[in-house]
């Protein structure tokens, strides 16, 4: 299973051919959380960038309903 630091995963939760989702708490505040991780160990630019717009869109909404995105963050 996936290892983050400043992170206690749970269990893994979706699977897809480019992507892992997973659910968990950020071991700061004990917050629960969903971890959406690129599946290759070395993505493509090209997939980065892709995951990088879909962030940028997904953090600039704050609806009743749309999920929180909280960070961005680089693993390794």
């Amino acid at each position: 299973m996936l290892t983050l630091s400043g992170y206690q995963i749970i269990d893994q939760i979706y699977e897809s051919s480019n992507s892992l989702i997973y659910r968990g708490y950020r071991e700061a505040d004990n917050q629960p959380v969903i971890l959406k991780t690129l599946r290759d160990a070395y993505p493509s630019p090209e997939r980065i960038a892709c995951y990088q717009r879909e962030y940028d869109i997904t953090h600039n909404l704050h609806f009743t309903g749309i999920v929180q995105v909280y960070a961005w963050e680089t693993h390794q």
